[in-house]
């Protein structure tokens, strides 16, 4: 199952009310669950659960009389979610809607922002760590922030992570002062995969193209004196 970096601007009010109750920031970021009414969408969902390796080890475990752990239940509810959405995607298309799908994102709306599964190997070409944030900017960039909603807002890999606006802002200052060019072409793979960074293969313009994302969301989040919060699903 992938591991996916997400980052999304906040309100200092909003960052607030999220700490206040763990709840809506689950909803916030999960979001409600998809349309998965119609019947063929129904069966497709279902049939492709079947095969989830997950859900195979779940029932194994069921046979010898043994619940899951609680990393493969949220495994497997993040599986169902990811599934769902599809499902609702193709419905929408069969039907003709003008909905985008579910992961699309206009190219001037920076207010969210997801990383794929390149995040870990954009917090190695920053850091030259594969660990935590180490409290400064460029570490905190990524995998930065204090955990918000403890156990009840996990997502998948744990809570959600919050940068204050100021914070923020001294992110957004120190990937400005970045040489993203120098970095990415002295970007050794082979020592990112030793190191265990997830899916470390990243050529140079992979690197740029991320990293310029990356940059434009804090400056947009700097400017508009928002809070970021930060997650992996």
């Amino acid at each position: 199952m992938s591991m996916i970096g997400k980052l999304r601007q906040v309100s200092e009010f909003e960052l607030a009310r999220f700490k206040k109750n763990p709840h809506e920031v689950v909803r916030a970021l999960v979001g409600s669950q998809p349309d998965v009414a119609d019947p063929q969408a129904y069966m497709q969902l279902r049939e492709t659960l079947q095969q989830s390796p997950v859900v195979q080890q779940i029932m194994e475990l069921s046979k010898q009389g043994k619940p899951p752990t609680r990393e493969q239940q949220l495994e497997l509810q993040n599986e169902m979610m990811q599934l769902m959405r599809q499902a609702a995607g193709m419905r929408n298309a069969a039907l003709g809607g003008t909905n985008p799908p579910p992961d699309a994102t206009a190219p001037h709306d920076l207010k969210e922002l997801d990383l794929h599964k390149s995040w870990h190997c954009l917090h190695y070409l920053l850091t030259g760590k594969a660990e935590g944030s180490d409290g400064s900017p460029l570490g905190d960039a990524i995998l930065g922030g204090a955990e918000i909603g403890g156990e009840a807002a996990d997502t998948g890999y744990g809570p959600p992570r919050a940068l204050s606006p100021v914070q923020v802002k001294n992110v957004a200052v120190a990937l400005d002062a970045f040489p993203i060019e120098q970095k990415a072409r002295a970007f050794d793979s082979v020592a990112a995969d030793k190191a265990g960074i997830y899916v470390a293969q990243h050529d140079a313009r992979e690197l740029r193209h991320y990293f310029a994302e990356l940059r434009n969301f804090y400056n947009d989040a700097a400017r508009n004196g928002n809070a970021v919060l930060l997650w992996i699903s």
